[in-house]
């Protein structure tokens, strides 16, 4: 897409024709970091709400609390270690960014991708672990279930994100050359003049 405008050339930021690098450098990296942030806080608050609600909520017939099923506690323990590992991901990830080493690269295609990731496994156990109640005001857990889905859509995607970490790790440009268009061959020429005179 081309945009004509005048503009002086103190606005401009960077070269003309510069802005897919810049957007690389420059905004794609905090962009990611960002919005792993949000992942790994609706991670967060997933893990707080079920873990409350478990221990909160009693079990009548056998007066116990949920988290007294040692399912409960389990998928609470793999919920819980899921967000330590993300969190530590994003930790050094943003480590990478503001100290660029060789790597910071694949560290800010994989923050997102493996965030959303996480946020979408954790609030769906939540959801699983405090069953209805989960769809309360009060729990929120709901929301937070909603929530993580829309960074795991937002471009770049993390499909795409995988798909570049992946192109990276095995020595691929992120992007390939757009293909050039061939010159039409002498037989297309011929049966688009036959179709074009009938």
């Amino acid at each position: 897409m081309t945009i004509d405008m005048d503009s002086s050339e103190g606005f401009r930021l960077g070269t003309a024709g510069s802005g897919f690098g810049l957007m690389m450098s420059s905004v794609l990296p905090w962009f990611n970091l960002g919005n792993s942030a949000v992942s790994i806080g609706l991670s967060r608050a997933a893990v707080e709400a079920a873990v409350r609600h478990t221990v909160g909520t009693r079990l009548e017939h056998l007066d116990q609390s949920l988290s007294a099923l040692p399912t409960i506690r389990a998928q609470l323990a793999k919920m819980s270690i899921d967000l330590a590992n993300a969190s530590a991901y994003l930790d050094r990830a943003a480590g990478r960014v503001a100290d660029p080493q060789e790597d910071t690269p694949l560290f800010v295609l994989g923050s997102k991708a493996s965030s959303n990731d996480a946020a979408l496994r954790i609030t769906d156990a939540a959801m699983r672990v405090c069953g209805g109640a989960a769809f309360s005001e009060h729990l929120q857990i709901d929301r937070y279930f909603r929530d993580a889905r829309a960074g795991h859509v937002m471009a770049p995607t993390s499909d795409v994100l995988y798909e570049f970490y992946g192109r990276a790790i095995t020595g691929r440009p992120l992007f390939d050359a757009p293909e050039t268009a061939a010159a039409p061959s002498a037989q297309t020429r011929d049966t688009a003049s036959a179709g074009a005179a009938a």
